[in-house]
Formats: C-alpha cells, structure tokens, sequence
C-alpha cells in the first residue's frame, strides 16, 4: 500500500514539473515576442520621424533651390542622399491664385502646403513709390521701417490742415531712389490671373446652404453661384463663379476657396480664408477678417476698378489693384482704407491709393492721396504706419528672389 503512494507522489511530480516547464517557456517566448514588438514599433516611429524629417528636407530644399523643377525624374521625385531609396521625395506642385500649393511626399508620409515668396520683389521695399518730379510728403502719425524708395525729390514732413507731423522722421539711411515705374510682374501670376477671369468652362450649380469640401490632393472644382451667397460651408481646391455681382453673407463658412465675378462685397463681420478676383470692385464691410492665404485682386488695366476696406478690417495675405486713371482734374480713386485696418502681407495699387492705419510688409503705390471735403492732397501719406516684417509670405506677383516661404499647411 506504502509503494502504491510513492509511485503515485512520483508522477504527480514529473506532471507539475512538465506544466512548470511549459508555463516558463511559454513565459520565455512571450517576453521574446514582447521584445520583438517593441524593437518593430521603435523600427516603425523611427522610420516614420524620418520620413517627416525627408519630406521637412524636400520643401526647405524646393523652397531655396530655384533649379529643383529641372532636376525633378519623370515621377517628380528628388533622392535627397546619394542611392538611398528611402530618402526619394516626389513633389506635386500647382498654382493656387497668387500662391502655390506644394505637396511633398516620402513613403508614406505626405504634406500639403502654401507657399509664397519670402521676398515680395528685388527691392525688398517696405515703402515704394515711382518717381514722379515731385517731393513726397508725410504726416500726421506715419512712420516706416525698413527700406523705402521715393522719388528723386526727397521727402517732405507737412502739415495737413491744422495737423503737424507727429510720426518718426526717416533716417537718411532708409531712404533710396525708386524707378519711373513699378516693378515688372511675374508673367505666370498674369497668366493665371487671366485664365480665372476669363475661364468659360463648364461649372456645377451650387446652392445656398451646401457643403463642399475637398482635399487639394483632388482636382480643382469649378461652381457657379448666385448673386447672394449664404449658408455654406466650402473648402479645398473650390472655384466660386458669380455671372456678375455677388454678396457674401457673414454666414458663410469658406477656406482656401477662390471666388471670381464682377463686383464682389462680404457683409460686415465675415471673416474666412479666400482669394477673390474681380473684374470691377470688391467692398469688404466693417470687422471683416480674411485670415492667411487671403488677398483681393481687380485686374489691371480696367476702365473701373476699386477695392475699399470697411473700418477694423484684416486682411492677411495681399490687396493688388489696377486701373486706367482719368486724365485732366478728375481723379479716379483706386483703393481705400481707412486707419482702422490693417493689410499683412503686399499692398499693390498701381494707381492712386488712400491708405490709413497699417500696412506690415510692403506697400507698392503708383500715387497717394488723401481726399478731403475741400479737394485732395496728391503724393502725401497721412496716418500710416508701416512696420515692416521679415518674417512675411508674399504672393508671386512681381519679379524677385526665387526664395518661397510657407503660408500654412493645407492637409
């Protein structure tokens, strides 16, 4: 009886010592596969943060190298070290109105982008102003930064009515000679200009109240609208087409859009990312914010043409205008803002301009004046200030240094 407990002791051990066993190993492999996971995620987040770090290379290197586009293979793609496959970046670029969208891609990771200039012309002016055989004159609170191009004649401090000039004289060294004419355009922005304000094409009806938005890794969508726009909500790669005149309601939800016509307005509080093209007049109503990437464009050579701030206005990106000015007395007013607003980014107005309040960046002006109940001043700035920002994206509207600088990211 004694022997039959011992024999049945002896088994039950070697079973616990297998199950032991079995469980170890078992315990073994699970902290060997356990290990093997952690060294496959690491493998992952670290050619993930490389493939960040080739597509951040690949829009430094397209933003600096103005030769890039000539170097592109036939699928658009750069290797950015020697033979490394896995550091070949392929682009995707396309004009967006006064900017361009930029779409780098590495494996599989991608970024889309805005770009504009870092430089809005050769002269990197933060004031310019043709020669026209007059002095130029400044008062009341105006002061600028940076370089700035007058005529020959110099400038003049003055008295406007009973108001001296209260601002910050120029420093000597500020001061330089502008040419008889504004500077030469970039011919592409003139050739995109031209085909959004002249396309025919087909275009989809869209109503008020809808919503279209798209990834600018799609194709660009052409739409037509009314004369009121209210209550929609579109983004992306969208055309908006008016026949004619078009309002724009505050409620209205657009990013990243283009709008076309003839005479557009936005209601007052409106704010939004758009760029807008018109073949006549835009009016922006009072505390009207168009954020980065933004800019308002009449085009140039027009009979009529006229863009008007309303007070405590933004507008991030550019204001470029163009008009034939009558002859003789009667003086054509081109562009206005009053000393509430503020435009970031270029000011372009080849004809006469009124311009209050700030512009931080660069304003290209043909003339300034400042009209009044009892007539006009010609060539004055009154109540201006302009700070200046080397910090600035700027539209690629005027010839200048290749040099691109982000606007904002896109997708």
């Amino acid at each position: 009886m004694v022997k039959l407990l011992k024999h049945d002791f002896s088994a039950s051990v070697l079973a616990t010592v297998l199950v032991v066993s079995t469980l170890l190993l078992l315990g073994v492999l699970m902290v060997i596969e356990l290990w093997n996971f952690d060294l496959v995620r690491y493998n992952l987040y670290h050619q993930g943060e490389q493939a960040r770090a080739n597509v951040e290379s690949g829009f430094l290197l397209y933003s600096r190298d103005s030769t890039l586009s000539y170097r592109w293979e036939g699928d658009s793609s750069v290797l950015l070290f020697g033979q490394r496959e896995d550091s070949r970046v392929r682009y995707s670029r396309q004009r967006w109105g006064m900017y361009e969208v930029v779409e780098v891609q590495n494996g599989r990771h991608r970024s889309v982008r805005l770009l504009g200039k870092k430089a809005e012309s050769f002269w990197r002016a933060t004031l310019y102003v043709p020669e026209n055989n007059r002095a130029f004159s400044v008062t009341g609170r105006t002061f600028a930064e940076g370089d700035v191009y007058l005529p020959r004649n110099g400038i003049s401090y003055t008295q406007l009515r009973s108001e001296f000039f209260k601002g910050r004289a120029l420093d000597k060294k500020q001061i330089k000679t502008s040419e008889e004419r504004l500077p030469s355009l970039d011919e592409e922005s003139q050739d995109v200009v031209n085909g959004l304000l002249d396309y025919a094409g087909e275009r989809e009806w869209l109503e008020n109240g809808s919503v279209l938005q798209r990834g600018f890794q799609e194709s660009v969508v052409c739409v037509e609208v009314g004369e009121y726009l209210s209550g929609v909500r579109v983004s992306g790669p969208v055309i908006l087409y008016a026949s004619s005149m078009l309002f724009v309601e505050e409620n209205n939800r657009l990013e990243n859009v283009i709008i076309v016509g003839d005479r557009v307005e936005f209601a007052d509080g409106f704010s939004g990312c758009v760029q807008v093209f018109a073949r006549d007049t835009i009016l922006l109503g009072n505390q009207v914010c168009l954020k980065a990437g933004s800019g308002l464009y009449v085009r140039q050579g027009e009979e009529k043409g006229f863009i008007r701030l309303g007070e405590e206005c933004e507008v991030n990106g550019y204001v470029i205008a163009g008009a034939k000015v009558s002859e003789g007395e009667q003086k054509q007013l081109l562009y206005y803002q009053p000393e509430s607003s503020r435009v970031r980014g270029l000011l372009y107005v080849d004809g006469i301009a009124e311009v209050h309040g700030f512009v931080t960046g660069s304003l290209y002006a043909r003339e300034c004046y400042y009209f009044a109940p009892e007539g006009y001043y010609s060539g004055i700035l009154y109540n201006v200030v302009l700070p200046g920002n080397p910090g600035m994206a700027y539209p690629l509207w005027m010839r200048g240094p290749y040099e691109r600088r982000e606007v904002k990211w896109l997708d």
